[in-house]
């Protein structure tokens, strides 16, 4: 018996660790977290050739919006302010999977519209983001 315990122990994992496990958030209100995907490369209908694509985690419902490839950000957040905000409110987390530029660009545009003054760590706070580095350099030390 021992030696099929210890050849268990030593056996190659082929998968990943699967690192702490978290409980899943409880989604209580519709359109509250949201994914929104961009369906890119269609042939041109009517001058829209882009499908911004809005899904509802907590019903699985989605939303369709044609737009045109060269949609700046300004124009990405009008989108969302006529077609979802305008109808369910502010949602409380939004998943994206567009790169860190694109990104950027819409909170800046979110932020402006929504009049929210945008501070960078850098400028505003460099003091504690110092501080913040010194603490990140020493665990990392620990380690």
């Amino acid at each position: 018996m021992k030696r099929y315990d210890q050849c268990q122990r030593m056996k190659n994992r082929t998968e990943m660790p699967v690192g702490k496990l978290r409980l899943n958030t409880v989604l209580e209100k519709l359109w509250q977290h949201i994914l929104v995907d961009l369906i890119t490369k269609l042939p041109v209908s009517m001058g829209y050739d882009l499908i911004l694509v809005v899904c509802d985690m907590f019903s699985k419902m989605l939303y369709f919006i044609v737009i045109i490839e060269k949609i700046m950000a300004k124009g990405l957040v009008k989108l969302f302010r006529d077609n979802m905000w305008k109808l369910y409110g502010l949602s409380k987390s939004v998943i994206l999977d567009r790169g860190p530029q694109f990104i950027t660009g819409l909170m800046k545009e979110l932020n402006e519209m929504l009049e929210i003054e945008t501070k960078l760590l850098i400028v505003f706070h460099l003091q504690r983001f110092r501080e913040c580095n010194r603490l990140s350099r020493t665990i990392q030390k620990r380690d």
